[in-house]
């Protein structure tokens, strides 16, 4: 296959015997790329990898089936190329049985082959989206119930802080997603436990050594950074011969902005910043010349830029941090309550999937962990039946890594052979899209990798 590689991307192909984090942007041929390690792996002249010895890890069965279908085309190729090759016929023999899969379905794998390791029926079944969320519903509803007719001390506040109208609606969901994001850590009981204790700052100097504030501060300094090359970007635009020349002062001011910010190193001093924020309307003079696919992009540039400052401040520098570091302390009865809610609402649910033998994704991956990794007084280490796969996998590859939480980062580690010395994970993801995106994946597991490892940026 006669493909001409750019030096990043040939380096990604050839590196082996180590652990590699990989920023690739849409468009950076990051798929052809995973594809192209792959193959070399599989057909290495030395030590050529068994199909077996490979788990390649998507968060979806679409991005799974694609990427098996596209080994699969790339050893056809190099069959064409090398019709003699038993290697490659062998290889392509065993494809479909790759483990190459999403996330779920690696632990469900886990599962089938361990059962007997965890207080879980066999024949168990993954419950239909819809059985679950009647089910959700109708236990939070009842927990709510429940609060309503005991009346613990602070449910009323808790109640009036967040009612947002004549039912509980907006609290059943706010219960529900609290449950669901503490469901993405190892240990959902112990997390909640620890988001209680942030709730004890009475000054901004407890307030700002909060793990939570301290990765607000990295989020901030690392996104500030993206919005500075983006604007330098649009005012190189402007300052072409055919660019939206006129654009150049709005441009110049938002840059002297956000390079106010790259000099803050507290959130006090986030918070000074944010308050002269404000933006010059685009010139509306005339410019011939102007190239309008350059004048939208500047455009473009501009508007997101504008919409995620406006986004920063109406989230974290609403008030000053004086009262906010009071409002905080104040909140923890009502977080009390809310933690309360929640361990209530997590048992019940619990027991009523066993009652049905019902599974849902979370607790695929939760009964993997338990199969996968001990904890011993904090101390995380990999289970015999981890240590049996480890031995399995040669190599892990991560796709999307910029959506992983860490209950999955928890469980492919475990399965790596990192904690011996000769690490082997690879992984690949967008870090834009690591800071902009704020599901249940932990971007921080990204940014913290960013920073310690000399990435590998494909464009």
């Amino acid at each position: 296959m006669s493909v001409k590689w750019t030096d990043e991307q040939q380096q990604v192909i050839d590196l082996r015997n180590r652990n590699i984090l990989v920023s690739a942007a849409a468009g950076s041929g990051k798929t052809a790329v995973l594809v192209e390690r792959i193959f070399s792996m599989l057909t290495d002249p030395k030590k050529p990898l068994d199909m077996d010895g490979l788990l390649v890890v998507t968060f979806t069965n679409a991005a799974a089936a694609e990427m098996k279908e596209r080994v699969e085309e790339r050893l056809l190729a190099g069959l064409e190329q090398n019709p003699d090759s038993t290697l490659l016929q062998k290889h392509l023999a065993s494809i479909h049985n790759a483990q190459i899969t999403t996330i779920h379905s690696f632990c469900l794998y886990v599962i089938r082959n361990h059962f007997n390791e965890i207080d879980l029926d066999p024949s168990f079944r993954i419950g239909e989206e819809t059985e679950l969320k009647l089910l959700k519903g109708d236990i939070v509803s009842r927990v709510l119930e429940q609060y309503y007719e005991e009346k613990p001390a602070g449910f009323t506040d808790f109640i009036e802080c967040f009612s947002g109208g004549k039912t509980d609606t907006g609290i059943e969901d706010l219960i529900l997603k609290v449950y669901e994001y503490s469901r993405s850590y190892p240990w959902p009981k112990r997390w909640l436990e620890k988001c209680l204790e942030c709730f004890n700052v009475q000054t901004v100097a407890s307030m700002e050594a909060l793990p939570a504030l301290k990765f607000l501060g990295e989020y901030l300094k690392i996104l500030s950074n993206e919005l500075y090359e983006s604007l330098k970007e649009a005012l190189a635009l402007c300052r072409e011969a055919d660019g939206p020349v006129f654009y150049d002062a709005a441009i110049e001011s938002d840059l002297k902005f956000v390079a106010a910010l790259l000099e803050c190193t507290t959130l006090s001093q986030y918070e000074q910043v944010f308050k002269t924020l404000s933006f010059p309307a685009l010139s509306r003079k005339k410019m011939p010349d102007v190239s309008e696919e350059k004048k939208n992009r500047v455009k473009n540039i501009r508007e997101f830029v504008k919409k995620t400052l406006q986004e920063i401040q109406s989230s974290y520098f609403y008030t000053d941090m004086e009262t906010m570091a009071k409002d905080i302390y104040h909140m923890r009865p009502v977080m009390e309550i809310l933690v309360s809610l929640v361990t209530d609402f997590s048992r019940q649910y619990q027991q009523a999937k066993e009652e049905k033998n019902m599974v849902d994704f979370g607790d695929l991956e939760h009964y993997a962990l338990q199969i996968l990794v001990r904890d011993q007084d904090g101390v995380l280490t990999p289970t015999d039946a981890a240590l049996q796969l480890s031995r399995q996998f040669d190599e892990i590859m991560i796709d999307e890594y910029q959506d992983s939480n860490q209950v999955q980062e928890t469980i492919l580690t475990s399965v790596s052979r990192t904690g011996e010395g000769r690490p082997n994970i690879f992984m690949v993801g967008d870090v834009k899209q690591s800071i902009y995106k704020f599901r249940l994946a932990r971007p921080e597991l990204f940014m913290e990798k960013y920073k310690i490892y000399q990435d590998i940026s494909l464009g």
